[in-house]
């Protein structure tokens, strides 16, 4: 059974195996399941994937069909206004390219997808952090043993 954890965990591995983004290198260090916390970032630029909810339909008595959302923050620091927008954008572009040739994850789930994207240009009352904050879809067959 693949569950919403393993899917995160999949989402995240893809993201570090995958992004290709100028001067940014992505490892376990800078993306985490996690909620953003500027105040705590390890690197100057982050990635926080954090699930927000999920919707079941059952297909049959042993499966159903598990759609998750889930939210990336891409968070920038430690840089002039205008090198944090290009990053940030870098970062976002990157993802983008990612999901759009892999939708499936390796073939981990059936389907994921940006439903919509948040340019913050500042965040706590700095001007020295920015972020994009991404929808995402994902969509997998969740199947179960039942009891008879």
């Amino acid at each position: 059974m693949t569950t919403e954890m393993d899917v995160l965990e999949r989402l995240r591995e893809t993201l570090i195996q995958g992004m290709e983004s100028e001067d940014i290198a992505f490892d376990e260090n800078n993306v985490v399941i996690d909620y953003p916390d500027p105040d705590a970032m390890r690197k100057d630029t982050m990635v926080y994937i954090q699930p927000d909810y999920a919707n079941y339909e059952e297909l049959t008595t042993a499966s159903d069909s598990t759609l998750l959302d889930a939210t990336i923050f891409f968070v920038c620091k430690g840089a002039s206004s205008e090198a944090l927008v290009r990053r940030v954008f870098s970062c976002f572009s990157a993802f983008w390219q990612l999901l759009k040739s892999d939708v499936t994850l390796g073939g981990f789930i059936d389907s994921s997808r940006i439903t919509d994207m948040d340019y913050y240009p500042s965040l706590t009352a700095s001007k020295t952090i920015t972020a994009i904050e991404a929808k995402v879809e994902l969509q997998w067959e969740r199947r179960f043993t039942t009891r008879r």
